[in-house]
């Protein structure tokens, strides 16, 4: 990954287990940029770890403090570089759709906003739904599957560029978004 370009955000969103936090790292390390991951940033602010913030709080103050905080990323991105993971959850505030839609159209040239997709079967075993079940749970592996489909697609709606990261490790995936950006990332904050 390497080149000279301007500095700028490039701002990763994606469903649960399509990478956003682990890409996001991988290029952070590869450009030198700092990386801020929206799950980290909840998860510190409710003072609890990312993989149990969801469920330390009820899911609507999860909802907020994440559109708050991602509205804030989004903000800091329009001013320095930086890889942002936002994921996908924060993508239904309508604060941070407009910030991502702001970034887009007035600074494509610096920033960029890339959809990590991956494979429903994939994402499921990612995300450990792939493991037998009691049929009392019910309809959690096809309620997941909805979400993902109707976030994979918010996902493309909003970005500038499209990369799967169904066959590939986070270096791997690093190098296809910055390859698929056609810059590299540099410190110009």
């Amino acid at each position: 990954m390497s080149g000279e370009a301007p500095g700028g955000a490039l701002i990763l969103i994606g469903p649960p287990g399509a990478g956003c936090s682990s890409v996001a790292r991988a290029i952070g390390d590869a450009q030198g940029l700092p990386v801020l991951d929206l799950g980290r940033l909840v998860a510190d602010e409710l003072g609890t770890r990312p993989d149990l913030a969801l469920v330390a709080v009820p899911e609507t103050e999860y909802r907020r403090v994440e559109a708050d905080t991602a509205a804030r990323l989004l903000e800091r991105a329009e001013t320095g570089s930086a890889v942002i993971a936002l994921g996908s959850g924060c993508l239904g505030a309508t604060g941070v759709r407009q910030g991502l839609e702001r970034l887009r159209l007035a600074n494509r040239q610096t920033h960029q906003v890339v959809a990590l997709t991956c494979a429903t079967r994939a994402l499921a075993t990612r995300n450990g739904l792939d493991a037998p079940r009691s049929v009392a749970l019910g309809t959690i592996h096809h309620q997941f599957v909805q979400m993902l489909h109707e976030r994979q697609a918010q996902c493309r709606d909003l970005a500038d560029v499209v990369i799967d990261t169904t066959s590939t490790n986070p270096d791997e995936a690093g190098q296809k978004v910055m390859s698929a950006v056609g810059t590299e990332l540099s410190r110009h904050s």
